[in-house]
């Protein structure tokens, strides 16, 4: 005896394998997202943080990207030197980082670096620059 419902599988078979599929690939990246120790924060959010909780901005582009323009009162580290620098944000291990760059990928690699070295507080600025410029946010220049 067969149901509707197991008809209707049985004869659609592949969209539902691809369903499946689709639906572990999120779950995937989900579960991967929560256990990974930080965050992403929107610009948005980012102002909010560095006017509530004195947040500590850290540019990780590279020298020659900072004629762009920069966060005002971010700490350039590029990405390239991070390790070998860290030491100068020890006393900021307990206070909200916030990691930017210029559309977010190298910000999420600086953030797995500062975990590793025991910073609590790690925040990834999604869509880095790029997003804030589109927020309409300052920018500074030298």
């Amino acid at each position: 005896m067969t149901t509707p419902y197991s008809e209707f599988i049985s004869t659609n078979f592949i969209l539902f394998a691809a369903l499946g599929i689709i639906i572990a690939l999120i779950l995937r990246m989900e579960i991967k997202r929560a256990l990974r120790g930080f965050k992403t924060v929107t610009p948005k959010e980012a102002v909010t943080l560095m006017n509530r909780e004195e947040a500590i901005l850290i540019d990780v582009r590279e020298d020659n990207e900072l004629v762009q323009g920069f966060i005002r009162g971010s700490k350039h580290l590029s990405l390239s030197v991070l390790t070998q620098r860290v030491n100068e944000l020890k006393a900021h291990t307990d206070k909200p980082v916030i990691v930017y760059c210029r559309s977010g990928n190298r910000s999420l690699t600086a953030c797995q670096t500062l975990k590793k070295y025991n910073f609590n507080n790690i925040m990834s600025l999604r869509g880095g620059l790029e997003a804030w410029r589109n927020d309409n946010l300052p920018v500074v220049k030298k």
